[in-house]
């Protein structure tokens, strides 16, 4: 992307420098304390600084980036409990969703849920990737069933944050699946029926348990990583005493 000058409308510059490097930094290709040269940037995009800048101060708003006075801009450091309490927010915002959509769906849009819910009927097991698109197409729908603004746009915020799509991804064990999709049936049953609290707490136990992948996930990477660097460490100390 760096050697062509990108052919857009000037106007889209920065939507398309800023959602790269999102891209970069949810995926860890950017990680926290990474410096974010807008000269560099500029030269890497082929940009003006200008697109840039906007770019980089959009992702601040978000929470992805650091601008630091007279420093520059940096990928922000993400936290463990950063991390939790976003996934925290996930749940309480999908949740809201679930409940104003049980009480607001037409019979249009809910015979739209009743498409994207289909895979609850479905007795044949699924591959990881299918499994993760039918439920976020689900959780997505629910949320436009909602009918809210507000909720759309504070899911989409943290789902920015979040790296959305590697969270549910997390979610590969067919045990997790089935638990998951008789959860999302009774979600849809409870919005049928109209039970706003009903469905909001179904919806809250779903992604509740895709909070739990995830940091379970996370865990374990991190303990792995604990183990390596024990083992180098005694690999050196073994190296240095048999000198």
């Amino acid at each position: 992307m760096g050697n062509k000058r990108m052919a857009n409308h000037p106007d889209n510059l920065d939507a398309l420098v800023r959602e790269s490097l999102r891209q970069k930094i949810l995926t860890g290709v950017m990680e926290g304390g990474f410096h974010l040269s807008e000269l560099k940037i500029s030269k890497d995009y082929n940009v003006s600084r200008t697109p840039v800048r906007e770019a980089l101060c959009a992702l601040a708003a978000d929470g992805l980036v650091e601008m630091v006075p007279h420093r520059g801009a940096f990928v922000t450091q993400q936290s463990k409990q950063s991390q939790a309490d976003q996934l925290r927010a996930y749940t309480l915002f999908t949740g809201l969703a679930a409940k104003l959509a049980a009480e607001n769906a037409s019979i249009e849009m809910l015979m739209d849920l009743e498409t994207a819910f289909s895979f609850t009927q479905s007795n044949q097991p699924m591959s990881a990737d299918v499994f993760q698109n039918a439920a976020q197409t689900a959780v997505e729908m629910v949320e436009k069933a909602a009918g809210s603004n507000m909720v759309s746009e504070a899911i989409s915020m943290v789902s920015r944050r979040l790296a959305l799509s590697d969270v549910w991804a997390t979610v590969t064990t067919q045990e997790q699946q089935k638990e998951m999709t008789n959860q999302f049936g009774l979600l849809m049953a409870a919005i049928k029926r109209k039970k706003g609290d009903a469905a909001e707490k179904t919806m809250r136990q779903i992604t509740v348990m895709v909070a739990d992948a995830f940091m379970a996930t996370q865990k374990s990477a991190s303990v792995q990583e604990d183990v390596a660097i024990a083992m180098l460490k005694q690999t050196k100390e073994s190296r240095t005493t048999a000198h």
